[in-house]
């Protein structure tokens, strides 16, 4: 009797016995990979693995990759594809800890022909928070555009600085974009930080006879697409919803944010042709030292984490029901050497200097040029898949 009390212990406090005498550690190991991971020839394309599981410390599992292109590093999956890799091929992954296989899952890595979209035209308007107001990514794509074998590009937006034109607004969230009209100081519900700048209403909102602003994307269209839908919109959005969200609120805050996403998405969906809509799945932030930098002690990145996770995951069951393009952001961003970094003292006692990450969810350019290179594969895959108008 002691025996059994002694193993069915043990099994409590440090994991759960499987069948096949494998081990299942007590910490939920949670896998997140796309159903597809496209790449384009001449663009570095990688899966960070602690970008896709939601662990405190993935240090200490092994993630065994198998697939017959790329490469599997300590930290990463690497490929830069050539035009002899074009094609589909299986990719799978395994997590592993001391007792064996603790998560598992395949995808299909896709091999985009170059030339893809070659010859036709390719209208994008851009939409999001800061990550979209940084306008990194965007002029990423837009350089990416202008090699060889690419669609005739045109970014459309009333910001941006550089080639890429965009819609993104510092601490935004879908309902911003629906309703954000007539702000003033206020005014303290509509996003992170609403008043940065006071008075930016929706640039999709037109004054109406009564002065309030009317929902009118015809009208948006005709000031900066001369009239014409473009082929494609995607959203960097939603971050703003679920990032002060805990482990006891964040299904709320996700529902809400999913509800007014359906519901941009729609109004989009109602012009004709309708455009071709791309949503992000969410980048990680950095390592504690930039949310402490942003946050004091306001917010861990490991909260973030799990919120990302649970966001992330809300909106691929959404995408397979609304039949809109998940772009997953998440998996090729280097969030350990693509964040800014700030030069500090060690301590007061201390006047060696080091270098510390001082920003939570806000790459550095080469981060955002990650971003940029998933877009653009990803829309390099549907030009391969789809005819354009």
């Amino acid at each position: 009797m002691k025996k059994t009390i002694g193993i069915g212990l043990a099994i409590l406090l440090f994991g759960v016995w499987l069948p096949g005498g494998k081990i299942l550690g007590a910490e939920d190991v949670k896998l997140l990979i796309p159903a597809r991971i496209y790449a384009v020839p001449g663009v570095e394309m990688n899966v960070y693995f602690q970008n896709v599981v939601t662990v405190v410390n993935p240090a200490n599992y092994v993630f065994d990759v198998d697939c017959s292109k790329g490469r599997n590093d300590l930290k990463r999956w690497r490929f830069t594809p050539t035009e002899k890799d074009e094609g589909r091929w299986p990719w799978k992954i395994r997590v592993i800890n001391e007792n064996g296989t603790v998560a598992e899952a395949e995808a299909e890595l896709i091999v985009v022909p170059a030339a893809a979209g070659n010859g036709r035209k390719l209208s994008l308007l851009m939409v999001g928070a800061s990550q979209t107001a940084a306008g990194h990514y965007a002029n990423r794509v837009t350089e990416l555009m202008k090699l060889p074998g690419n669609p005739e590009f045109t970014s459309i937006g009333t910001r941006g600085r550089g080639p890429g034109r965009h819609e993104g607004y510092g601490g935004w969230r879908w309902s911003s974009f629906l309703t954000r009209w007539g702000y003033t100081g206020k005014n303290k519900m509509d996003g992170m930080h609403p008043n940065r700048p006071v008075g930016f209403n929706s640039p999709f909102l037109f004054p109406g006879a009564d002065g309030k602003g009317v929902f009118d994307l015809e009208q948006y269209f005709r000031n900066n697409n001369g009239g014409k839908v473009p082929d494609a919109v995607s959203f960097q959005l939603g971050l703003n919803d679920f990032f002060l969200a805990d482990d006891s609120s964040i299904a709320e805050v996700t529902a809400k944010s999913i509800k007014n996403m359906e519901e941009l998405i729609a109004r989009f969906r109602q012009l004709k042709p309708a455009p071709e809509i791309f949503v992000f799945q969410h980048i990680p932030g950095s390592n504690q030292d930039g949310f402490g930098k942003n946050y004091s002690c306001g917010r861990t990145s490991f909260q973030y984490r799990k919120n990302l996770d649970y966001y992330n995951r809300a909106l691929l069951k959404k995408s397979r029901e609304l039949n809109f393009h998940i772009v997953p952001m998440y998996i090729n961003l280097d969030t350990e050497n693509n964040y800014p970094l700030l030069e500090q003292e060690i301590n007061q006692g201390n006047p060696r200097k080091v270098q510390r990450q001082n920003n939570g969810v806000h790459p550095a350019k080469p981060g955002y040029y990650q971003m940029g290179d998933t877009l653009y594969c990803v829309l390099k895959g549907w030009l391969a898949e789809k005819k354009l108008r």
